[in-house]
């Protein structure tokens, strides 16, 4: 079935939502939980072509980044595909965006405060972690906050539950808009903010042009190729670790209908494994 709404999270429709600088700002504003005087006025955008190169090695390459009024910089990043060394990468390109305002022979006065914030469709941390999460630099005994310079800001969409009877800020009205885009064939009545109403219309299937509707399917199906990779990889893993346990049993002398119950595995799949005696490395 054809839905009205366009996947949000995509990196196509991701991008067209909030190359807005009206809906990021209100966005950013939303989910940082910004108090008056505080809030974001005005953002520029900082072009791919502006980020430097690693030295040899990777070019940082994020969703989106810009400055606000004070020079603070942001960047929003939608992380869909599983990565090992994701939290690693998300502090090395944060300290690479902070680095790069230097200049060579002169202070770092200068330097402004970089905030990175990412989103995952999947549990990053333990349940017990909010669906947006916090992360500072502060003194571990007086938990006091000196060092400003790099902070980080998570969204797990999988832990956001709210029904659209439950819907009460602009924080909510977003998170929604991001996970609950296929329960609605329209805008949920709760939600009144201008900028998230903008939002859906911007990922309504056919207000897509047919090559953003081309890149729309291409960026999905490579993220569905990532995932049976992956799914593959630790098949094939989890595989390999039962034959191995299988033949040290039997190596220690116990019956193959013991293996067979400790592996889960069915005696004919034991005697394959047996008579193969492929060796495994400790």
């Amino acid at each position: 079935m054809i839905t009205r709404y366009l996947d949000p999270t995509n990196d196509i429709t991701f991008k067209k939502v909030f190359s807005d600088k009206g809906r990021l700002m209100d966005f950013l504003n939303a989910v940082l939980r910004l108090k008056e005087g505080e809030k974001i006025e005005h953002i520029d955008f900082i072009s791919q072509e502006e980020l430097p190169s690693f030295e040899g090695g990777r070019r940082s390459i994020f969703d989106l980044k810009c400055v606000d009024q004070s020079q603070k910089t942001y960047i929003i990043e939608m992380q869909n595909k599983p990565e090992a060394s994701f939290l690693n990468r998300i502090q090395c390109y944060a300290a690479h965006a902070y680095v790069s305002q230097a200049i060579k022979g002169k202070s770092h006065d200068h330097l402004m405060p970089v905030i990175l914030l990412s989103l995952t469709p999947r549990n990053l941390f333990e349940e017990d972690i909010d669906c947006i999460s916090y992360h500072l630099n502060v003194e571990s005994k007086t938990k006091r906050r000196y060092l400003f310079s790099l902070s980080y800001v998570f969204i797990e969409l999988s832990k956001f539950k709210k029904t659209q009877e439950e819907l009460t800020s602009v924080e909510d009205y977003w998170l929604y808009f991001l996970t609950g885009w296929q329960k609605t064939d329209a805008p949920p009545s709760t939600i009144k903010d201008p900028f998230v109403l903008e939002a859906y219309e911007a990922v309504e299937h056919y207000k897509l042009t047919e090559a953003e509707y081309d890149a729309y399917l291409k960026s999905r199906l490579a993220l569905e190729a990532d995932d049976l990779m992956m799914n593959k990889t630790f098949k094939d893993g989890e595989k390999l670790a039962t034959k191995k346990i299988a033949l040290q049993m039997h190596a220690m002398g116990m019956e193959i209908e013991t293996i067979s119950k400790a592996v889960n595995l069915p005696l004919s799949e034991i005697e394959e494994i047996l008579k193969e005696k492929k060796p495994f490395s400790e």
